[in-house]
């Protein structure tokens, strides 16, 4: 068992505290499921009055996370080594941060420009294994959830499945919809995606409700409270399933995935742990705000520069971007998950100052 601390990770005997628990429980993770329900909810009474939601309004919440949340989340990558290895200097920490991106991004960069269909099935599946992560981190904090590296698995694959995979059992349509714009921008041909058929929805269907099963199921074997866990599950398959893909993919990236890995970060700065620890949250999302800036000003210029070179300035060029930035930043966070024991135990312990 470790504990954090400034300039390292020492032994300890001291898991997150029961009061940390509950203040991210309840002030970060519960807020936020709400918001989705009643997203939901008014979604249906839209659908059922006849109308739909402006794709304007649907875009909203990734023009917000250009700068606020989304695109920030991974601004401070560069510094991740160094907070959790002992020994690492700040100045090889971003060093060795840079050199992943330069070569990973533009790896996945030159995928979409080759084959654009194969890089957005490249970044479905990555995504789709790191937003498994981001709720893992969060139940391994919470102390609840599966145990294990099978249960940590099989936590990755039900998670990431819901956002990636239920949008397109339930609105086809409109989610093979974001998949063509976006390819098309990269010169495929309009018809290279190709629509999915009702046995296929069916079979995907049934994969990701055995998936719900087999995680409830191990969460209820672990002996944890099932509440959070099936309250979750549920919220996210009736919101993937009645929101417009836009709008949801982009709530879920901005408020879900996002604000819980910028928690994880913060956790790994001491002052700022020992401010959540106190109950403060505002002040480490402040302080996490002013250390990501100028990554995140970078990543601002870069979609420009994208927007510049395709002639176009729309959902699929910001959704290239984010593919190459995913890429080299699920590496950062797969190694994380390495040096905190993320899959090894059912307590990442690795969360704030001793």
């Amino acid at each position: 068992m470790t504990a954090l601390v400034r300039g390292g990770v020492q032994p300890a005997a001291a898991a997150t505290p029961p009061a940390l628990q509950t203040w991210v429980s309840d002030r970060i993770l519960a807020p936020v499921t709400t918001l989705l329900l009643v997203v939901a909810t008014l979604s249906a009474a839209v659908h059922l009055a006849g109308a739909e939601i402006p794709m304007p309004v649907q875009l909203v919440p990734f023009a917000v996370s250009i700068l606020v949340f989304g695109l920030p989340h991974g601004a401070l990558d560069h510094l991740v080594p160094a907070r959790l290895r002992p020994g690492t200097s700040t100045a090889r920490s971003v060093l060795v941060v840079i050199t992943l991106y330069l070569v990973v991004g533009t790896a996945t960069a030159a995928l979409w420009t080759a084959t654009p269909v194969l890089g957005f099935t490249a970044f479905i599946v990555i995504t789709w294994f790191h937003w498994g992560q981001g709720d893992l981190f969060i139940d391994r904090i919470l102390d609840d959830g599966t145990t294990g590296r099978g249960g940590a698995a099989l936590t990755v694959a039900v998670r990431g499945a819901l956002p990636m995979l239920v949008p397109f059992i339930a609105q086809p349509a409109a989610a093979t919809a974001v998949v063509t714009g976006t390819v098309t921008d990269f010169g495929a041909d309009h018809d290279a995606v190709a629509s999915v058929s009702l046995p296929l929805r069916i079979a995907v269907g049934v994969l990701v409700g055995a998936l719900i099963l087999l995680h409830l199921t191990a969460v209820r074997r672990n002996g944890t409270p099932l509440w959070r866990q099936a309250s979750e599950d549920i919220v996210l398959v009736v919101f993937f399933a009645i929101v417009p893909p836009v709008l949801a993919v982009g709530l879920y990236f901005t408020l879900w995935h996002s604000v819980r890995h910028i928690l994880r970060l913060e956790l790994t700065d001491s002052g700022s742990a020992e401010q959540l620890h106190r109950g403060q949250l505002l002040a480490p999302f402040l302080q996490f705000m002013r250390q990501a800036w100028p990554i995140t000003a970078i990543a601002v210029g870069m979609l420009v520069a994208l927007a510049l070179t395709l002639h176009r300035a729309d959902l699929g060029t910001y959704l290239a971007l984010i593919a190459a930035l995913t890429t080299p930043h699920a590496v950062v966070v797969t190694w994380m998950d390495h040096i905190q024991h993320t899959w090894h135990c059912n307590q990442t312990t690795d969360t704030g100052p001793a």
